[in-house]
C-alpha cells in the first residue's frame, strides 16, 4: 500500500519509492538530515545492493510504501 506525504514527515526506516532516470524503485530511509533549504535522504534499496542519496524541498509531496 502507497501514501502519499509531504516530505518532512518521512524518517528513518521508511521506505520510499524513488523515480530514476531508469525507472522507479523502493528504498529504505537510513539516514534523515533537515537543512534549511530541504531535507538530504540517504538510504539503500530493499535489496540492500545500491546506496542512494537524495534530496527533496520542505513541502514537496512523496510516495511512502507501507512494507
Amino acid at each position: 500500500m502507497t501514501v502519499i506525504v509531504l516530505a518532512e514527515s518521512l524518517e528513518s526506516g521508511n521506505v520510499v519509492e524513488l523515480s530514476t532516470l531508469y525507472g522507479s524503485c523502493a528504498i529504505r530511509l537510513a539516514q534523515v538530515e533537515r537543512r534549511l533549504n530541504g531535507i538530504k535522504f540517504t538510504g539503500r534499496d530493499t535489496r540492500d545492493s545500491v546506496m542512494y542519496s537524495f534530496g527533496m524541498k520542505y513541502g514537496q509531496s512523496a510516495t511512502r510504501l507501507n512494507c
